[in-house]
């Protein structure tokens, strides 16, 4: 094989164990895809979903895959190019979550 098709081969098999982990089964076996975040107009990136967890000390979030996001620490420099589908998660220095923003 060469390597071409060693990395297509690799890239499929990463794909398919990627989608797998993201379902859940039914008792019918029946695979059906976890539900996303839902946005709209106000919230393009859906940052409200995890307004639950401002407050809270190094919170265990889970994201769904291809999750546009970065998270940062309050005075740590960051770019200043707004994504407004980014999730924006602000960490004080403690590790209290402070902020759930789009941008």
């Amino acid at each position: 094989m060469n390597l071409t098709r060693t990395s297509a081969l690799s890239a499929s098999i990463l794909t398919a164990l990627t989608l797998a982990a993201c379902s859940v089964e039914t008792e019918n076996d029946v695979v059906i895809p976890e539900t996303e975040v839902l946005a709209s107009s106000d919230d393009p990136c859906g940052a409200a979903a995890y307004e639950q967890y401002v407050g809270e000390k190094s919170p265990a979030i889970s994201l769904p895959a291809g999750t546009n996001f970065r998270h940062y620490r309050t005075g740590d420099p960051v770019t200043m190019d707004f994504s407004p589908t980014r999730i924006n998660f602000e960490y004080d220095r403690t590790g209290t979550l402070v902020e759930v923003s789009c941008g």
